[in-house]
């Protein structure tokens, strides 16, 4: 295979969100016409993290010790299986195994692919390379909710009428499974061809134990594990109630669609801007504003139901957290690997996917609890009020170490700088 190994990856990386942005909404559809209340959609979200919670840490130390590619190919055939499991006859049982085993799949390639870049890429490109990679989930996020919305079409489009069937299920499935198999069949072609990977220098694992309170014992990890948990929580919050929103207010999936993708967008335009914000502001002030603004917005949501045409405030509200959740992922991604040395950095991925799992299953549950007790406002408020205060424990963290984008800059108006730049930016 002559194309990069980043490219291919890039494939495995956008077939791996798409599938997760199309068909997790598909899921709360499914679960709403077999009669799911707001507490059903809670339990059936937080399903989805349910086994990668428990996964991930044996598995970031497993592709530390094995190598990343074959654990690629390994959640390409896991995604695979369970769509095709989607096809079968829908209840509230199998969506939520099938969410679950579709969240681990999913852990499974996120892991892989984050650790190939931690550990394949020079320090002065990986910054760049996680912001490309987090740029192409993002258009991952435009594309999957537009086509889920368009394809369902009006479905629970009124609160009086609950929909019994949800239209063309069966072609969002299985369009994305015939893009998981593209995925799968990209990810053998880095196992089988790896090109410059086969050239990289990757330095032996001392013996012991201890990775775990090890990389923990780092600084600024817990807090880039903490902001990456809020941020991921409230996206997902964001994309399975916004239809439960769409349904009691009258609004039609495919306009859900396109404010899910209109978030999208705005995290694309965001993580464009990454660098140079980060360059300007540093790390840590930049997501304590972005954190701050996605809580404004999603606090606002509510409210907006109390206008004879929410539809262009709705829209307005999603391009506001869109640029609020856009920065989240990539910088505590870049954070983490900077952190982390490098015979631990997948040990490192997994722990900040571990938690990032552990906050989509004990959130969603608790917010589920409550949107059920409280009404569906309190989907919303909950992760604004986390995006607070998690964005005020950032704040309190110390400053961050000069950027590699920073070094570079000034290395080029202090040559002695230039010698100190890869322990910078390691």
């Amino acid at each position: 295979m002559s194309s990069p190994w980043f490219l291919r990856l890039m494939v495995v990386t956008f077939v791996a969100q798409f599938i997760s942005s199309a068909i997790r909404p598909l899921i709360t559809y499914e679960s709403l016409a077999a009669g799911a209340g707001a507490m059903q959609v809670g339990f059936i979200t937080a399903a989805f993290a349910v086994l990668a919670l428990v996964a991930a840490i044996p598995l970031g130390k497993a592709v530390d010790r094995r190598g990343e590619t074959g654990f690629l190919v390994l959640g390409g055939i896991l995604v695979c299986a369970t769509l095709l499991s989607l096809l079968a006859p829908s209840s509230l049982l199998l969506l939520g195994v099938c969410s679950a085993f579709l969240g681990l799949g999913h852990l499974v390639l996120v892991i892989a692919s984050q650790t190939l870049i931690a550990k394949g890429s020079q320090p002065e490109r990986r910054e760049t390379r996680f912001a490309t990679l987090t740029t192409v989930n993002a258009v991952a996020q435009i594309v999957a909710p537009a086509m889920t919305g368009l394809l369902v079409g009006d479905v629970a489009s009124s609160h009086d009428e609950l929909a019994t069937h949800v239209p063309n299920s069966h072609l969002v499935v299985t369009i994305a499974a015939g893009m998981a198999v593209i995925a799968t069949l990209s990810a053998i072609s880095l196992r089988r061809w790896p090109g410059a990977l086969a050239r990289r220098s990757v330095p032996d694992a001392p013996r012991g134990r201890g990775s775990f309170a090890a990389v923990l014992r780092l600084p600024a990890v817990p807090a880039a594990i903490l902001a990456s948990l809020t941020v991921l929580t409230s996206i997902d919050l964001l994309g399975a109630y916004l239809p439960v929103y769409g349904q009691q207010h009258g609004i039609s999936a495919r306009t859900v669609g396109l404010l899910l993708a209109t978030e999208g967008v705005a995290a694309i335009v965001v993580r464009i801007w990454m660098l140079r914000l980060i360059t300007r502001f540093s790390r840590r002030r930049v997501l304590v504003g972005t954190m701050t603004l996605a809580a404004i917005s999603l606090a606002g949501l509510p409210f907006l139901s109390l206008l004879d045409t929410p539809e262009p405030a709705l829209f307005a509200v999603m391009v506001l957290a869109g640029l609020g959740l856009g920065i989240g992922q990539p910088a505590t991604m870049a954070w983490v690997a900077a952190q982390t040395p490098v015979h631990l950095r997948g040990t490192a991925v997994s722990i900040r996917l571990s938690g990032n799992r552990l906050g989509q299953i004990v959130v969603p549950i608790s917010v589920g609890a409550l949107a059920g007790g409280l009404g569906l406002a309190a989907a919303f408020w909950c992760p604004a009020v986390l995006l607070l205060v998690s964005a005020g424990l950032i704040l309190r963290t110390p400053r961050d170490r000069p950027s590699i984008v920073r070094t570079r800059r000034a290395s080029r108006r202090l040559p002695h700088l230039k010698a100190k730049e890869g322990k910078l930016s390691d």
